[in-house]
């Protein structure tokens, strides 16, 4: 949830950054182009972190069995044994997935932090403010 919140409210400010001094006629093709990198970034990043979790739930399911067969304990398809190993290797498949998740995070934010230069005024697109003088009167023509 505190990942939702924080991605909502970081697509505002995505969408003025990446718009940034682009010229009006091409502003459609700059925001089509955003819209498709988020689409694109998501779908990888989730098969990227799907794949992650699934290795590590394999690999700790297979060592997990090797270990108990080792002991003289066989796993037996539903059985305790086996609800335990596969409830162990989904909570450790799943917390590497969330680290992997957390270091892309990391990486991004040091990327962007590197990267982006960007003025409060460029956003506005507006001018300096000229400080404001004592009114003149009006010249007679």
């Amino acid at each position: 949830m505190v990942i939702g919140a924080g991605v909502a409210l970081l697509f505002v400010t995505l969408s003025l950054v990446a718009l940034n001094r682009v010229p009006e006629a091409d502003s459609g093709v700059a925001s089509s182009l955003l819209n498709t990198g988020q689409q694109l970034g998501g779908s990888i990043g989730l098969a990227l972190l799907g794949t992650v979790a699934w290795t590590v739930v394999a690999h700790s399911i297979h060592a997990q069995a090797a270990v108990a067969a080792r002991a003289g304990h066989p796993v037996h398809p539903g059985g305790p044994l086996a609800a335990a190993i596969y409830s162990h290797a989904l909570a450790t498949g799943f917390a590497r997935g969330f680290l992997v998740a957390a270091g892309i995070a990391l990486l991004t934010l040091i990327i962007n932090i590197a990267v982006i230069r960007v003025r409060r005024a460029d956003l506005a697109g507006a001018q300096p403010p000229v400080p404001a003088g004592p009114a003149q009167p009006a010249q007679p023509r």
